[in-house]
């Protein structure tokens, strides 16, 4: 009797992808496998997984996979490719099990132990490159801080886009300053500083007395929302999610501590849940007259700008 098990816990989902004179199996039909047993399973976007999935494994890029349709796959990588797919399968994130993700126009190492890098957060991006551009092209390198840094993608991708600035990021995590270390040194970082330690010891217990721009994507789930996370989101550190009870600590000691640092026309802007514009703007307008809530691309409420923002074009 033919054997129609595919490595890595897919039996009977796939049909045979193998040539049964070689024990080869081929990639075309290994991929149909990968896209059902996850499909199965629940997962959204299960063909786009599957795909990332097998190019990772492979080592080609996912849309290269139609063109090594008919490539034949030895018995380990097909093992390997399956083991992937069952991990997805249990709804463990994407990106954790490639090890990296791209994030604006560069890409970075994601682990567990940072928070996954969003599209959304892009934004935060955006303004920041849009107020270093009017404000910071000549003079002196601006003073960039990146607050809450994570995988460090938001101040690196800053510094790699805007060469008239330092970054100075602060993390207060062991797992997540090795990894901005790691990525530092996979996008050749040249004017990016890293401190660690907590964030509401506030600006002077890292020696930091000026600044012209802050950003920050801080922890800013409440504890209700920590007890009902989605499964994927609950395999991130809750380090870099918990906000406290209401979900605003961080943001009061962001502008009660660290938003004096700012310079004349110095700006801070902080991503935000999609509920908390009116909260966070609350918070700010004890510190400063010029407060702006603006909207992700998918219209949400996502950054709260503090200081000269007429000029932003977003």
């Amino acid at each position: 009797m033919r054997d129609r098990r595919i490595p890595g816990g897919a039996s009977g989902r796939s049909g045979d992808c193998r040539d049964p004179m070689s024990r080869q199996y081929y990639l075309g039909e290994v991929l149909k496998g990968g896209t059902r047993a996850l499909g199965m399973a629940g997962v959204e976007n299960a063909r786009y997984d599957a795909e990332e999935l097998l190019g990772h494994v492979i080592g080609v890029s996912p849309k290269e996979l139609l063109v090594h349709r008919d490539r034949a796959l030895d018995e380990e990588t097909v093992k390997r490719y399956f083991s992937l797919i069952e991990r997805r399968g249990e709804h463990y994130p994407l990106q954790y099990l490639l090890q990296e993700w791209d994030f604006y126009n560069l890409s970075f190492t994601v682990k567990e132990g940072v928070l996954i890098p969003r599209p959304e957060t892009e934004l935060l991006v955006d303004i920041a490159l849009q107020f270093l551009k009017r404000y910071h092209t000549d003079g002196p390198p601006a003073r960039v801080l990146d607050l809450c840094s994570g995988s460090g993608c938001v101040g690196i991708t800053v510094e790699r886009n805007f060469p008239n600035c330092d970054v100075t990021a602060v993390e207060k995590s062991d797992q997540a300053c090795a990894i901005i270390r790691g990525n530092m040194e996979r996008n050749h970082t040249e004017r990016f500083t890293l401190l660690q330690g907590d964030l509401f010891d506030g600006p002077e217990a890292f020696g930091i007395d000026g600044a012209d721009l802050i950003l920050a994507n801080p922890p800013y789930l409440t504890k209700e929302e920590m007890e009902s996370l989605q499964t994927e989101v609950g395999y991130e550190p809750s380090l870099a999610l918990y906000g406290g009870e209401d979900g605003l600590i961080f943001y009061r000691a962001i502008a009660e501590q660290w938003s004096p640092v700012l310079r004349n026309d110095g700006l801070c802007a902080v991503e935000i849940g999609e509920q908390q514009g009116e909260s966070v703007t609350s918070i700010f307008a004890d510190f400063s007259d010029n407060i702006k809530v603006f909207k992700d691309y998918s219209g949400l409420p996502r950054v709260v700008v503090s200081g000269p923002s007429f000029f932003l074009t977003i």
